[in-house]
Parts: C-alpha cells; structure tokens; sequence
C-alpha cells in the first residue's frame, strides 16, 4: 500500500454531511498503523450535538491526527488561528518541521478568549440551527432539494451545471452570494450559507423573484 495520508474532513465541505463514530471504527480497521489520518474538525462544534457524531477528542488512535479552527463557529476567521492534538510521537514529529513563527499574540489571546466566552458559541450554534431549519424548510416549499446538513451551511444538487451557474449568477445581480462548487467536481450544486436572520430572509425574498 502507497497510500501515506488519509484526510476526511467530519462535518465535510461542501455537503455538511458527517460520518459516524462506528463508520469510522469499521474504516479504521482497514486502515494500516503506519497511514497517517487526518481528521478536518473545523466545523466541530455545530454537529457535535448530534448523537452518532464521533468527537475525536473523546478517543484517540496513535496515527490519528485532529484539527479544529477558531474561524467558523467562533467567528475569528480574520486571526488565522486553530490547533490539533494527536500522540505525542507525532506531535513531536511536527514540530521538528513546523514554521518557526508561532500565531500573532492577538491571534492567540482572541482563541483563549474565544474558549472561555461560553455565552457567544451557544448563541452562534442556536442562532445557526434555526437559520438552517428555516432555509431548508423554505428552500423545499420553493421545490428545491437539500443534502442534510451538520454544518452552517446547506448543499442544493441542481438538474444541471447550466441551472446552477444561472441560479448563482441571478443572486449575484440581486446582491446575493452563494457559492458554486464547480470547484469541488460538483458542478450541478451550489451552497448556501446560513447568515443572520435578514440576510437568510433576503435570500429566500430574493429567490421567490427570481422563481
């Protein structure tokens, strides 16, 4: 086997889809000892809630390395600043080779003070949940399908790439952005992402004129 890396990223981007704790147990068993896996939890803290979400933090295997970042729910994308864990081995290994310049000291005093404003993150994560249930209810009553989502965002499958760059263009000209995933090999879908409370209102009125 050639294969070094794994990177799975749970909740993933741009479906918002995740895997389970025992779908990842059951892959993991295929996996050698000497592969290196990569878990992309930068979108953590929206599924943790859900019951079958596999918290990393929670177990560990010895070639298991975990990421989050400050830039999603915590809403600190501007600072640049996240973290991993995984064994000691590895994280030794890392830092034979790391960058020598560590985060700005704003960088790392707004993630200590991200940790420690409880208040903020159970806001944003509400605030998202009922953002995200209304756009979905609404994007459906509108005849549009979603993939369900773990994350702050939701995945429309189109009939066509033709139907998907015209429905993102029409937004675009009404002040709307939602973003093509051509990008990802997904040519036929767009995502949306859950805002504030006007800009989710904004969007579903701008999608009526539009339809």
């Amino acid at each position: 086997m050639r294969t070094k890396i794994i990177y799975l990223a749970n909740p993933n981007n741009p479906t918002g889809t995740i895997f389970s704790k025992s779908e990842f147990d059951t892959f993991y068993q295929h996996v050698p000892s000497h592969v290196l896996i990569i878990l992309d939890e930068a979108y953590f803290e929206y599924a943790k809630d859900n019951p079958v979400y596999p918290d990393s933090m929670s177990y560990r295997y010895d070639n298991v390395i975990t990421l989050r970042t400050f830039s999603k729910s915590y809403g600190l994308a501007g600072v640049r600043i996240g973290y991993g864990f995984a064994h000691e081995d590895l994280i030794a290994s890392l830092m034979k080779i790391k960058l020598p310049f560590e985060p700005s000291t704003l960088a790392n005093a707004a993630g200590i003070g991200a940790i420690d404003d409880e208040a903020f993150l159970t806001r944003t994560l509400e605030h998202n949940r009922r953002g995200l249930q209304r756009v979905v209810t609404e994007l459906g009553v509108r005849g549009f399908k979603t993939v369900p989502s773990e994350a702050n965002f939701v995945m429309l499958p189109l009939e066509s790439a033709d139907d998907a760059q015209r429905l993102t263009q029409a937004l675009v000209e009404r002040g709307v952005i939602i973003r093509s995933l051509a990008n990802f090999g997904l040519p036929s879908c767009v995502r949306v992402s859950i805002g504030t409370e006007d800009e989710n209102e904004f969007f579903l009125k701008t999608l009526s004129e539009i339809f």
